[in-house]
Formats: C-alpha cells, sequence, structure tokens
C-alpha cells in the first residue's frame, strides 16, 4: 500500500461530469450503455470467450447457474458504490462474475471494462517476490543471503537480507513516500525519471529505523531493492525479467511493466484528475499495469504452481508472525491479499486457496473503499456459490 499526501488540482468539465453522472446511474440501475453492458456481463455467454479467459473449460450448467446467481449478488451489492473500475471473481478458476463501471478516461468518455489496464501499484510486489523466488529456485540466491552480496554498495547490506527486505522487516525507511512528498510540496518534479542509484543514495543516508527481523515496516524501498537484485543476478532489467518469466508465459498480453502506458487515466476522489509520476518511482514496488482479466491469469497461475514451485509458494505465503508473507498480506480469515494504491487509483487482489477463491477490484479512482469492496465481495462469493 503506497500513502501520501497529494496535491489537490481542483478541474471543473462540466460536460464530463454530466456524462459521469450517468455512467455512475447506469451502472447503479443496471441500464447500461452498449459498451458498459459488454463489460460488466459473465463471459459464460459466449464458450469459446469464455475458454481463453478462465484458463479452462467452458463452463457447465451448474456453474452458468452459479455465475447468474453471483453475478446479480454482485451488481445489487454494488448499488452502494460510486464505482469507476473492474471487478473479477473466480471459483475453481473459472469466471463466474465480471463486473466494470465508470470511465476509463471521463475527458472522452471511454468505460471502464475488465479489459482496462489500470496503475496496480503494490500489487506489483507480488511478482517482484516471484521473481526472487525463481531466482532462489535457479540456485542464484537464497533468501537468507545478506543485501551487501548482491548490491555491496548499501552501506547497511550485511546487516539485512533478502528475507528482510521480503517480509518488510529490514528497518529501511520509505523512498517512494518520501519523493511523493517532496512533490507535494514542489521540492522535486516525479514527472523526470529517476533512478537506482537515486533509490540507494536514499538509502545510505537514512540508516535504519529498527534492528532487521525485529519489527514490521512497510517500505517500498524494500523492493526497489529486490528489483535491482534481480537485474543484476538476471542480465536484464527487471521489467525484461517479469514479462519473460511471469507475463509471456501466462498470457497477460494486457498487462504493462510501465505504468504510464495504463489505459485509465487516474482520479481523486473529488473528481479531479490526479498528479502523475514517472514509472521509474515506482518500480519493482509499484509500477504494473494491468487489467482485472489479465490478473485473474496471474492468481491462476500463482495458485496453481505455473509461476513457483510449492516450497516457493509456501514460502511466500508464510506468517512470520508480522502478518506478511513475501508479497502478501496474510489475513486471519483464511485468505492472503494485497492493496495497491499509486497517484490516484487503488486497486486489490485476494485469494483463498482453500476455496479456491480470487476476488480482483481495480479501480482507477484514489479510493480506499476498494479494500472494503474486495473482502465484501469475497463474502458474496463464498455466500453464493461456495457454502
Amino acid at each position: 500500500m503506497i500513502l501520501a499526501k497529494r496535491k489537490k488540482t481542483i478541474i471543473f468539465l462540466s460536460a464530463v461530469l454530466t456524462l459521469m453522472s450517468f455512467a455512475l446511474s447506469s451502472c447503479k440501475d443496471g441500464e447500461l450503455n452498449e459498451k458498459q453492458e459488454q463489460s460488466s456481463l459473465p463471459s459464460y455467454y459466449d464458450e469459446e470467450v469464455n475458454t481463453e479467459n478462465n484458463q479452462s473449460e467452458a463452463l457447465s450448467a451448474d456453474d452458468m447457474l452459479k455465475s447468474q446467481a453471483l453475478q446479480a449478488a454482485v451488481e445489487d451489492y454494488m448499488t452502494d458504490y460510486d464505482f469507476s473500475g473492474a471487478i473479477v471473481i473466480t471459483v475453481g478458476g473459472k469466471t463466474l462474475c465480471e463486473y466494470a463501471c465508470g470511465f476509463a478516461d471521463k475527458s472522452n468518455a471511454t468505460p471502464n471494462t475488465v479489459d482496462t489496464k489500470i496503475e496496480l501499484g503494490s500489487i506489483t510486489k507480488q511478482f517482484t517476490a516471484a521473481g526472487i523466488m525463481m531466482l532462489q529456485e535457479q540456485g542464484k540466491l537464497s533468501v537468507g543471503d545478506t543485501v551487501d552480496t548482491y548490491i555491496p554498495e548499501y552501506d547497511f547490506g550485511s546487516e539485512l537480507t533478502l528475507e528482510n527486505l521480503l517480509n518488510m522487516t529490514s528497518g529501511i525507511p520509505d523512498y517512494l513516500n518520501s519523493m511523493i512528498y517532496l512533490d507535494a510540496v514542489d521540492e522535486i518534479d516525479m514527472l523526470e525519471p529517476v533512478t537506482f542509484d537515486d533509490v540507494l543514495s536514499f538509502a545510505n543516508s537514512n540508516g535504519l529505523s529498527f534492528v532487521p527481523g525485529s519489527q514490521y515496516k512497510y517500505s517500498n524501498t524494500n523492493y526497489m531493492m529486490l528489483g535491482e537484485i534481480i537485474a543484476r543476478l538476471s542480465g536484464v532489467t527487471y521489467e525484461k525479467f517479469i514479462e519473460d518469466n511471469i507475463l509471456t508465459p501466462l498470457g497477460m498480453t494486457n498487462t504493462t511493466m510501465n505504468m504510464n502506458k495504463a489505459d485509465a487515466v487516474g482520479y481523486l476522489i473529488d473528481g479531479s484528475e490526479g498528479d502523475g509520476a514517472d514509472t521509474t518511482y515506482f518500480g519493482a514496488a509499484g509500477e504494473i499495469a494491468s487489467s482485472a482479466r489479465d490478473l485473474a491469469k496471474w492468481l491462476n497461475g500463482f495458485t496453481n504452481l505455473k509461476v513457483v514451485n510449492q516450497q516457493s509458494f509456501n514460502s511466500m505465503l508464510s506468517d512470520g508472525g508480522m502478518g506478511y508473507g513475501y508479497g502478501w498480506f496474510i489475513s486471519d480469515n483464511g485468505y492472503y491479499w494485497h492493496t495497491g494504491q499509486s497517484m490516484a487509483c487503488y486497486t486489490m487482489d485476494l485469494i483463498d486457496i482453500v476455496n479456491d477463491v480470487d476476488v480482483i477490484v481495480l479501480s482507477n479512482v484514489d479510493d480506499e473503499a476498494v479494500g472494503d469492496i474486495c473482502t465484501d465481495l469475497y463474502n458474496v462469493a463464498m455466500d453464493t456459490v461456495v457454502y
């Protein structure tokens, strides 16, 4: 989760706001225009499309009934929210609900769909953690290695391990949130790119907040360092490694490693357009942009061991007592999750590996209600089609 102060630039476009009001009202009332209706209908209406999207056989008659029930329950629940974004829910590896609402770009009245690329923010960390585990499986590193083994220029690298970076117990201060604050008070311009040397200089100058391993404190710097380690050990950029080893094998063709290439414009909760930032500020901690439908492929591949092996999978979802694994928060309610927040988008994905339920909620509005929506829809799915 990326938290920060933001500049609130109020932009009033009366014609656009009129269109937005119509779109949100339509989503609530079920009176959707043609494009929005296509985006909110579950894919069982077309068996060929369904097979491709679910990466499984077409829905059975029983699953179609479950899908209809879940779709209706989700649409009923969403009437309480002025939501802009896309939702996908899968059960048993099959997509039982797809829902999209609002505008990806209000200025052009472009509707959101389940294929709209939205900035993921910190959900990116799941991919970064998986990349590290892939390198461990290849024998190129161990999560027990100290960070100075791979980044000798980091002054405090001998005091912490890769695992401390992965599970947020390193004590390294947060570079990204510090930069967002400096941008908000006009001391820097986040539209200008940065390099790992900038991150490293910040980390060396700010020391450690506590003895590594003794506490948990969320810091994006941890994953920026992990991204650099992936690049150094693989011989390609972090972005290229994730593309070649995760996105391409899983068929995630509607995903980009550059958040600046997202389809959706990010908006603040007051309706104004959010401030931008160059993708390099987020890097391996939050730079991926993807669609709800593509992210379902990621969760399916991850939970079915198409990305990492069983041992790595178990490690990523293990709680060392701090409530955070490797790129995943661990819930007492039996599921694993992560939120994401960019400059003006809010996202969350959730997996229940026992009941095989995945929920994805991506919004191009910086609205923390996404967290409640995601967990509530998980409960809706459990009540409607699992129990």
